[in-house]
């Protein structure tokens, strides 16, 4: 009885395995099988090609001169196995949607996207990721992304492809850490904020804003450009720092978010998506987000 091709494969697998980690069990352990069950195959195969893959006479593991040639035909074999696996996949799930949403943006919108889920599709449908304002533009310029839902997309990664749309716009607030010695009941003034440092990434737009009157930069305290989203926060909250933030959709952690009383700056979170004709669903989502827009 001729065994089927998937069980066929492992032989070549396991043998590719002692070969490249120089032990049977090392090669057992790989592929959470007994070192008897990684011999017993490699005899088959043995058997199969007519001679001995490998040697241990001198006490080394050592490969044959047809166990070289079997070994080197293997891994293209396995390589050539693993990119049409990729590739079925990647037919099998063209029509699900990869959405990625900045890791600056709270629960509310992940409860939208919950909603729109729960009423027009099913969870097999999406692939959500939660990642940094950088990623995510490196991701929709590499097409690893249909959708991310962020702050900016920088002119590197803007191409004619790219749409977008405006999801919400709220005014901007400012962020201070939770034992911030400015502390206020109720709001902040641009006065308040003389003597902090003041922190931002460029992949958050308004936490950078510099187009603003000589007396908010006469008022403030230094600005401190740092990397991600991420890092503004900790920056903030244990430097005794701020920054500003969308006041209504920025997910903090252990800090409050406080209106400004003497200056308004609105902030837009967006809609990001790649033009994919191929995925029709996208069309239908795009204009359920629209939708949701109106009630952000």
């Amino acid at each position: 009885m001729k065994e089927d091709g998937e069980m066929s494969l492992w032989k070549y697998k396991y043998f590719v395995d002692v070969v490249d980690m120089k032990s049977f069990t090392k090669a057992g352990k790989k592929n959470y099988v007994t070192q008897t069950a990684i011999s017993q195959q490699i005899a088959k195969l043995e058997k199969e090609v007519g001679g001995k893959l490998i040697s241990r006479e001198s006490g080394a593991l050592e490969v044959t001169e047809l166990g070289k040639v079997v070994y080197d035909k293997a891994r293209e074999m396995l390589k050539i196995y693993k990119q049409m696996e990729k590739e079925i996949e990647q037919i099998q799930r063209k029509d699900v949607i990869r959405i990625g949403i900045d890791i600056t943006i709270n629960k509310l919108v992940w409860d939208k996207m919950q909603e729109l889920i729960d009423e027009y599709y099913s969870e097999e449908d999406f692939q959500f990721s939660r990642i940094d304002g950088a990623v995510g533009n490196q991701r929709l310029a590499e097409h690893a992304l249909d959708i991310f839902i962020g702050y900016g997309v920088d002119e590197e990664h803007r191409t004619e492809d790219l749409g977008e749309f405006a999801l919400s716009e709220h005014p901007i607030g400012v962020y201070v850490g939770e034992k911030s010695t400015l502390q206020t009941a109720e709001m902040v003034s641009l006065e308040d904020l003389k003597g902090y440092t003041r922190y931002g990434t460029a992949m958050y737009p308004c936490s950078i804003v510099e187009d603003i009157s000589d007396k908010f930069r006469n008022s403030c305290g230094k600005i401190c450009h740092v990397d991600n989203a991420e890092t503004m926060k900790i920056k903030v909250e244990f430097n005794d720092g701020y920054a500003f933030v969308d006041s209504y959709y920025f997910s903090k952690y252990s800090g409050n978010v406080y209106p400004i009383s003497n200056w308004r700056c609105s902030q837009q979170m967006k809609v990001y998506y790649r033009r994919n004709r191929e995925k029709k669903k996208l069309c239908g989502v795009l204009a359920r987000l629209r939708q949701i827009a109106e009630d952000l």
